[in-house]
């Protein structure tokens, strides 16, 4: 049965059971204050719950977070909670802020879908849906404040970069000897647009993968760890504005720095001109955030543009998987024009000075 369809009680049930198992001579198992954010997105489901037990004569508890992968139609053709683990816990023992992983189930048995349990942090996140730039606690922040958040931001993501990977025992993210880092990602990459495409040809994302092989720069740095997800939308700040968290590592990889930035500045241009809204005035301008990613991890961007780009080709594509998801299971009608017409895709063609498409963008995210 879809989680989304199991009532709560059931899910406790069935996390209650889970759970005697994994802390040997635990007794008195609870589950208590649980939850499924409406904010859970469409790679993962989060539920969130407190666990209390017995071992012998002391009592424990703690509050969890247990991300279950879909168990039907999904935006990425696979989730990885392993390699998620692997990563987050070699992250959070480098004193990064990023939740430890404490148990990943494999079997679909328990909760209908494999997932991994993870400590709970807290703080406030930027929405997606409706977004930060239209509504919400960032807007109301001052201009200062506004700016020390997008610093801190650009902090954390720059010591995920500056991680000693290797020491840390991530080598199995890298590609076979011999093979260049952005050619493995691109090999994924259109792997996943061939999947996601479902047999159907995107004239717009075409033409970025053409313009990323005409324009290629000689990037012959060092890879660095790559979150790949890097944006204020998937981290916990704190009330003083600091990182309390980083999450969502579904698209974790080796890479080079300037594609963090990329994605960071695409992300909120999606946000902004994508979808007709201004960036809040606080926020630092593309120069400022090159020069606080410089200062904090101490690496030259080079190669910006181009990796912007590649940020827009890869936003694209989850947004046609999308479009493509929301049809099958029911969300939009068949002739729905947001896998090739969306903000990601305009924005795109923008900065590749190709067609853009045509008629009226669609997003599943809006400026409401």
């Amino acid at each position: 049965m879809a989680l989304a369809n199991k009532d709560p009680q059931e899910i406790r049930d069935a996390l209650r059971q889970w759970f005697q198992g994994q802390v040997p001579g635990a007794t008195a198992v609870s589950i208590d204050d649980l939850s499924v954010p409406s904010a859970s997105g469409m790679s993962n489901t989060s539920v969130l719950f407190t666990a209390s037990w017995s071992t012998g004569d002391t009592t424990s508890s703690e509050q969890l977070v247990a991300r279950i992968a879909p168990d039907g139609p999904a935006i990425f053709m696979e989730t990885d909670h392993a390699k998620e683990a692997a990563v987050m816990n070699a992250l959070a023992g480098a004193g990064l802020p990023v939740p430890a992983v404490r148990w990943v189930e494999e079997s679909p048995a328990v909760l209908g879908a494999p997932f991994l349990v993870m400590a709970r942090a807290t703080g406030r996140v930027p929405a997606d849906d409706p977004p930060f730039t239209a509504t919400g606690w960032v807007l109301e922040l001052s201009e200062d404040e506004q700016r020390r958040l997008c610093t801190a931001s650009i902090e954390a993501i720059a010591d995920v970069n500056n991680v000693d990977w290797k020491g840390l025992g991530l080598g199995f993210l890298a590609p076979p000897e011999g093979t260049d880092v952005f050619d493995a990602e691109l090999a994924t990459w259109r792997k996943f647009y061939d999947w996601a495409r479902n047999g159907e040809v995107n004239p717009t994302i075409e033409a970025g993968f053409g313009w990323l092989d005409a324009n290629r720069p000689d990037d012959r740095r060092e890879p660095v760890l790559t979150w790949g997800d890097s944006r204020i939308g998937n981290m916990l700040f704190g009330d003083d504005l600091a990182v309390n968290a980083i999450l969502d590592w579904e698209m974790v990889g080796l890479g080079h720095p300037d594609m963090e930035l990329g994605w960071w500045l695409f992300i909120l241009r999606h946000h902004t001109e994508g979808i007709g809204l201004p960036v809040p005035p606080g926020f630092p301008t593309r120069d400022q955030v090159v020069a606080i990613y410089e200062q904090a991890s101490g690496r030259t961007v080079d190669h910006l543009d181009y990796y912007e780009v590649w940020a827009a080709v890869r936003l694209a594509i989850l947004m046609h998987r999308a479009g493509n998801l929301m049809i099958e299971i029911g969300l939009l009608p068949p002739d729905a024009p947001m896998r090739f017409n969306n903000p990601a895709s305009q924005l795109l063609a923008k900065l590749i000075g190709a067609e853009a498409p045509s008629g009226s963008a669609q997003s599943f995210i809006g400026n409401r």
